[in-house]
């Protein structure tokens, strides 16, 4: 390629972890204006060189705090709080 940029594929099924600003739109389930709005001034962005991209993971942490699953001030999920946090001993 002219830009000496190669473009490489995931493997099938594998979800990148950074997203750029349309896949993150498209992963909540909104329009990037939409996204833009409501989202992208909530969740910081990673910056690598030119591209700016959101965590898939910093994504999943807003829209569980949005959606009541965890609370701000604790990121643990909902079964997590249930079970006392213990999740690792029961493995």
């Amino acid at each position: 390629m002219a830009s000496g940029f190669a473009k490489r594929s995931l493997p099938v099924g594998m979800t990148p972890r950074l997203l750029s600003r349309w896949a993150a739109a498209a992963y909540c389930g909104v329009s990037p204006t939409t996204f833009d709005e409501h989202v992208a001034h909530a969740v910081r962005p990673i910056a690598l060189g030119r591209r700016t991209l959101w965590d898939i993971k910093a994504l999943d942490r807003w829209l569980d705090q949005q959606s009541g699953l965890t609370h701000a001030a604790d990121n643990r999920s909902m079964t997590e709080r249930l079970n006392g946090g213990d999740q690792g001993a029961r493995r």
